[in-house]
């Protein structure tokens, strides 16, 4: 501690320290009001963003849900609709037991009643509304308008809110049936199915389930000038209180919801106090950092090689070029990453020849062909730094440069060695892009399944629009001999049984791809179990192949196996599907020849070998269409369909009994799979 005071004596005037002192002090009073102010400043408008934010979310998933709420409300009209069209004289115990289940799976619906024209005969459930057995509408005038322009028009309504003659507040969903005379007269509708919606409980359903106890929420109706046109629940104050607004289509109009947080939005920060303290501490602490600067650029001659240990000591790259583009300095890191051009890296030499020389070994990847257009580039990236800028080298490292230029023009550069970062930054795009594809693919695969199942199904449900049952009606309506009629009978029976198979072969179709997703979905949380048994390996691809020959047939190739009987430790039936996969896939990108399975074996394993005349495989993609959601054409109108799961799933399988799965092919010459299996399994992966 004695010699302290004599070397501030020697670094600074009697008088400097005093005037340093108070310029710091200063400083850090204006600078930490200023500072504060504006954090302050900036944290109270981003807890208002937050808050807004949080109340836009809440407020879109409340109208997600209101939406499938409605949506629900009109699949169970349909439903219920669709039963009384084909059975009108359903008596109550029979109306009920067909409206229970429906009626279940929404708590908010309290009644769903039908009417014969005006009057209420049927209704569930029917111990809290049998006293509206009877009721006839046009002795309420508030619903005789509604319920007679849907009996007019034909048209589904979702109305309210009404005030329900049994007490309470509702809305009511009126959608027309109609008796089968009714539908020939096109006359108005037979009937009305009412399912009436307990309000407030659907609101509280909805806050219960989406929304936060602290948001207040109101719903109102806009007119077609989206102009409001009627409160539908809450407080018409929140309307007024900037409130994040969502609009909501019905088949009657636009619903808005306004939600606002129940305190209000925020205004003031919650940590201001925290923000003066923090801001004048770090000024505090800059400003002694500013005087401590202020010593060592005093004392430079004592410091300037502990500065350079320092440098030197770092992990990235450093260098410090002067106002005309001089090297003042680099570290042995900076020196470290540049080995071609590493002569030329020397105090004194500009920045342009040592890019020239760096240039003239081949140092920078990119810049191959295009040498002096690279390096005008590069210049004027370093004269004018801004954002970090990445460069690849020849030895196939990457870095990152960041440089910033002094008051003074001086450039000071560091360089950090991103290869890892920069590899498992394009792994991820990679795999987020075989992720996005998969999405592509899969949302077409369960599209096409499903269009002809409800397609097929329709025309099931609507017989009298098929040709061959119009014939049926027309042989029967002028009495032609049982011979043609029974031609007829046959041609109908002929188009519903094709209808039924194509409803069967996509149902089939989306269930091996449900099957295949969460297959993965097993395999991803390791909850695949094995049951192992002994199993011979040339019944399980006899069994394949059987399942497989009609496919094969049907696009003219021929399916041959020569298989060893050796008895395996495996499960049979998860190995069957890793080579109906396999298989399969070489069917499928198989259009002449065939397919040959064959194996071998010695003491300790046996190897299976799927060999197709196909199309083939790129080399560059041997190893990524193992690779779950990858496929090696992504279109989703790709000529053969799939979701890019089977192979992967197939590799899990046969990794899972200690096996392993190979690929030998090039484009145009078909594949060659080859799976390996030991023939006697020590230990499985997951096995029960």
């Amino acid at each position: 501690m004695v010699g302290k005071p004599d070397r501030l004596n020697k670094v600074f005037k009697p008088r400097d320290f005093p005037i340093a002192v108070m310029i710091a002090v200063t400083l850090t009073i204006l600078m930490t009001t200023i500072t504060a102010n504006k954090i302050n400043a900036f944290l109270l408008r981003d807890a208002r963003q937050e808050a807004v934010q949080d109340a836009s979310r809440e407020a879109e998933m409340i109208a997600r849900s209101l939406q499938r709420e409605i949506i629900k409300f009109e699949v169970i009209a349909h439903a219920i609709r669709s039963v009384i069209e084909r059975h009108p004289n359903l008596n109550q115990q029979e109306y009920q037991q067909l409206v229970k289940p429906l009626v279940e799976t929404s708590p908010s619906i309290i009644n769903a009643a039908r009417s014969d024209g005006f009057i209420v005969d049927r209704v569930y459930p029917f111990e809290s509304n049998q006293a509206a057995i009877g009721l006839d509408y046009r002795d309420i005038p508030d619903q005789f308008p509604a319920v007679n322009e849907v009996l007019r028009s034909g048209d589904t309504k979702l109305l309210g809110p009404i005030d329900l003659v049994q007490g309470g507040t509702a809305f009511i969903q009126r959608s027309p049936y109609y008796a089968e005379e009714d539908q020939n007269n096109g006359g108005p509708a037979t009937g009305i199915i009412s399912l009436i919606i307990d309000r407030d409980r659907l609101i509280a359903q909805t806050m219960q389930n989406h929304g936060p106890g602290h948001m207040d929420i109101a719903l109102r109706k806009l007119n077609e000038r989206a102009r409001p046109a009627g409160l539908l629940y809450g407080d018409p104050t929140v309307f007024n209180l900037h409130p994040v607004l969502r609009n909501l289509p019905t088949d009657t109009g636009t619903w808005q919801i306004g939600l606002r947080p129940s305190t209000g939005w925020p205004q003031e920060p919650g940590a201001s106090l925290a923000v003066w303290v923090a801001t004048a501490l770090a000024y505090g602490l800059l400003g002694f950092l500013l005087l401590a600067l202020w010593t060592m650029y005093r004392s430079k001659s004592i410091t300037e090689n502990q500065l350079r240990s320092a440098i030197n000591s770092i992990e990235d790259g450093f260098a410090l070029y002067d106002k005309h583009d001089r090297l003042v300095f680099a570290n042995d890191k900076y020196r470290s990453y540049y080995t071609l051009s590493g002569d030329a890296i020397y105090p004194g030499n500009t920045f342009e020849n040592i890019l020239r020389t760096g240039l003239e070994e081949g140092q920078y990847d990119e810049a191959i062909g295009r040498e002096e257009e690279w390096l005008q580039e590069r210049l004027a990236a370093h004269r004018n730094p801004c954002e970090p800028v990445e460069q690849k080298l020849a030895d196939g490292r990457w870095l990152q440069i960041a440089e910033t230029r002094s008051p003074e023009g001086n450039t000071a550069g560091f360089r950090v060695d991103v290869t890892e970062l920069k590899l498992a930054r394009e792994k991820a795009e990679a795999a987020n892009r075989a992720k996005t594809d998969f999405l592509n693919i899969i949302s077409h695969e369960l599209r096409t399944p499903l269009t002809s199942v409800i397609g097929y199904a329709r025309f099931l449900e609507n017989l009298s629009v098929l040709p061959a049952f119009k014939k049926v009606q027309d042989s029967i309506a002028k009495g032609h001999e049982a011979d043609a009629q029974k031609r007829a009978l046959t041609e109908l029976h002929n188009e519903i049984a094709n209808m039924s198979n194509r409803i069967a072969s996509s149902s089939d179709h989306l269930l091996g791809l449900i099957n295949d997703i969460l297959d993965r979905a097993q395999f991803e949380a390791e909850t695949i179990h094995l049951y192992t048994a002994q199993c011979n390996l040339r019944d399980i691809v006899k069994s394949v192949t059987k399942t497989l020959e009609l496919k094969a047939a049907e696009k003219g190739l021929t399916l041959e196996s020569d298989v060893s009987d050796v008895i395996l430790l495996a499960d049979a039936k998860r190995l069957r599907q890793a080579l109906i996969n396999v298989i399969g896939n070489a069917i499928k990108f198989t259009e002449t020849g065939g397919v040959y399975i064959s194996s071998e074996q010695d003491e300790n394993q046996i190897r299976l070998t799927i060999r197709d005349t196909g199309c083939g495989i790129g080399a560059k993609d041997h190893e990524d269409i193992f690779d779950q959601f990858v496929q090696v054409d992504t279109s989703v109108t790709r000529r053969n369909s799939g979701a890019g799961l089977g192979l992967a799933i197939t590799r899990e399988i046969i990794n899972l009994h200690g096996g392993d799965i190979t690929v030998d092919s090039e484009l145009g010459n078909g594949s060659t799979f080859t799976i390996t299996l030991p023939v006697r399994l020590c230990k499985l992966g997951y096995a029960a």
